[in-house]
């Protein structure tokens, strides 16, 4: 499990993630409604392009962050369902998704591994 917080250095992720899982996307924690790793790159751009394809306009300061992650089966392309997306400040994308590989790599969360996502 990995947790973002709302009073915590990414606000905006943490908001949009726990809208997101409100409309019943998947990762919710405390639900069995897991997320899914994915590893291969090529397939988590498909999922990145689908969600903020790069003609969609992009205010000054902000980027587009999607859910459920890129780097899940549940991502926009491969899950064949719903995602959300929302723009927030480009520096707590960046930095949200610095975590969440780190979280990846220091959980050991490999290929196929199940995980749900805490917002506090």
């Amino acid at each position: 499990m990995i947790s973002y917080s709302l009073t915590g250095p990414w606000p905006e992720i943490a908001k949009h993630i726990k809208d997101a899982q409100a409309t019943g996307l998947p990762g919710k924690y405390g639900t069995t409604n897991y997320l899914t790793r994915l590893t291969d790159r090529r397939k988590k751009k498909e999922n990145r392009e689908k969600a903020c394809p790069s003609s969609l306009q992009r205010p000054p300061g902000k980027s587009c962050d999607e859910y459920p992650f890129a780097s899940t089966w549940q991502g926009a392309k491969h899950s064949g369902g719903d995602f959300s997306r929302r723009m927030v400040k480009a520096r707590q994308n960046t930095d949200a998704g610095k975590a969440l590989k780190g979280f990846y790599t220091y959980s050991r969360v490999l290929e196929g591994d199940r995980f749900l996502v805490w917002i506090r």
